[in-house]
């Protein structure tokens, strides 16, 4: 009976986890073509994907974030994570004359995480963080600005090649992180053809193979050499198909 009413619980509150996921109508309206992989292991996960409209139509902002732990736990700081990314959204509403920068927005949750989480001392009995990226987007002027924590983007120019930007070897909120710590961005200007691929360790981190290893960025990184020219729809069923078949050598 304990049992049923924990697992009934908990599935109530993945109604609530997968409300707060971006509505695929949304994104459509800023992109021809585009797919998600959400699959949280426990019902509930530490994973969330978050995507925004900012001051005007052509301009937005998408989050992927991979919080502290799994299950309940992970989920717990989703929440904390889109209660911080409402607020920053609202605010740059309200001011259009902002130059929007995702490292900024990055600073700003390392400081408002620690603080809201009391762990800007080490005896804090929490340690919670994550690791992600952020992506603005303004489509009038064709530029997109990248800032990972621990997270790489992945993208495909107009000739068919295929690049990754590093993100900064920091991540997000946890003690050890410095409040005052500078993320840095990178800039790039968008021709229509290009695609772009962000991804938490959530992909890249499952076991399989022969030899039980992580997938692993390599793997990613041909998953997209080879498909890149395929419709979005097609590379999604690549993407899981793929990691399935690792999962079970």
């Amino acid at each position: 009976k304990i049992n049923v009413k924990i697992q009934d619980s908990i599935q109530y509150a993945s109604l609530i986890q997968q409300a707060i996921l971006p509505q695929e109508k949304v994104i459509q309206d800023y992109t021809q073509e585009y797919f998600s992989i959400w699959q949280p292991r426990d019902i509930v996960g530490g994973d969330i994907w978050l995507f925004e409209e900012l001051r005007h139509e052509d301009e937005c902002l998408l989050f992927v974030i991979d919080c502290t732990g799994h299950g309940v736990p992970g989920a717990f700081v989703t929440m904390i994570v889109k209660a911080i990314e409402k607020e920053i959204v609202s605010k740059l509403q309200k001011h259009p004359e902002f130059d929007i920068s995702p490292a900024e927005i990055m600073q700003y949750f390392n400081k408002t995480m620690k603080k809201l989480l009391r762990q800007d001392s080490s005896d804090s009995l929490s340690n919670a963080g994550f690791d992600g990226g952020i992506i603005y987007y303004n489509r009038r002027k064709q530029v997109l600005k990248f800032c990972g924590a621990e997270t790489p983007l992945f993208y495909v120019d107009t000739e068919g090649k295929d690049h990754v930007i590093k993100g900064n070897r920091y991540s997000v909120g946890y003690k050890k992180c410095d409040a005052d710590y500078q993320y840095k961005e990178t800039i790039i200007d968008v021709k229509e053809g290009m695609k772009f691929y962000c991804t938490t360790d959530g992909y890249l981190d499952q076991n399989g193979g022969e030899k039980g290893f992580p997938f692993g960025k390599k793997r990613f990184k041909q998953i997209v050499e080879e498909g890149y020219s395929l419709s979005m729809d097609k590379q999604k069923e690549i993407f899981i198909k793929k990691l399935t078949e690792y999962q079970k050598d």
